[in-house]
């Protein structure tokens, strides 16, 4: 069975997060018009189905990160043997007034809560509540899945150029089961690059990297709502620090794709 362990550049994100948590997040602002039933409640399982039917693009949306014991390898990424997108798609509607500072001071504590080791490490918030149906959406994910432009490919997989665009039936799956110990050991030599950047994990060569990130791109639309999720050339330093690891990810979107 194939072992798909971290890179050199992924283990990096994973040495300063006790300190310094390497989650990074974006926020948008959407147009409720088909978010909200008429009696103001918002459409959850409508937007799951959705995500569901996209999942088969982001695969490490429905890993967990594993870090074997001592002598087998470095950390790797394995299919998470329960999914359940309720615990990852969400509703946290805001207090009144809801206005802007509501919807500031919630993101804030959901960005302060960090994701759950034991499940994928990602999260995507609604938050209602705003004025003229608008509704905040708040996308959460560790920096070991997308980091920069990456991470802006990893949310434009789930949103749409424009709204109603069709939405398809989620492709079946099964995950599969965790490569047995045998084949850690095959498998535990990883490249040097790799091998010398998990023996290190020294946080202290890490700790210019910052807590939290936003990312902004191109206008959206998720399950045919318009989201503002702004410029993408805020991320273009992503381009010259992490070329590999972007066109590593972008080529990982294709694959998801046939």
């Amino acid at each position: 069975m194939p072992v798909d362990r971290l890179t050199a550049e992924d283990l990096l994100m994973l040495w300063p997060d006790e300190i310094w948590p390497q989650e990074i997040g974006a926020l948008a602002v959407l147009d409720g018009s088909s978010l909200l039933a008429p009696g103001g409640c918002f459409r959850i399982e409508a937007v799951r189905e959705v995500i569901a039917a996209r999942l088969h693009l982001v695969r490490r949306f429905r890993q967990l990160l594993y870090v074997p014991r001592r002598g087998l390898g470095g950390p790797l990424w394995v299919d998470a043997p329960s999914f359940d997108l309720g615990d990852h798609v969400r509703i946290v509607p805001l207090p009144d007034p809801g206005d802007e500072a509501a919807l500031l001071l919630a993101t804030e504590r959901l960005r302060r809560r960090r994701l759950d080791r034991s499940r994928p490490l990602w999260e995507m918030c609604f938050l209602p509540g705003l004025p003229e149906n608008r509704v905040g959406m708040f996308v959460k994910m560790h920096h070991a899945i997308a980091d920069g432009i990456a991470g802006v490919a990893t949310l434009g997989a789930l949103l749409d150029a424009a709204p109603g665009v069709p939405t398809g039936s989620a492709q079946p799956w099964t995950p599969a089961p965790p490569p047995a110990a045998r084949d850690l050991r095959t498998g535990a030599s990883p490249s040097s690059a790799a091998t010398s950047a998990w023996s290190r994990r020294s946080p202290i060569s890490t700790a210019r990297r910052s807590t939290t990130s936003c990312w902004r791109s191109p206008p959206a639309a998720c399950a045919g709502c318009s989201a503002i999720v702004a410029n993408p050339s805020t991320t273009s330093s992503c381009r010259s620090t992490y070329p590999s690891r972007c066109a590593r990810h972008r080529h990982e979107l294709r694959r998801g794709e046939t």
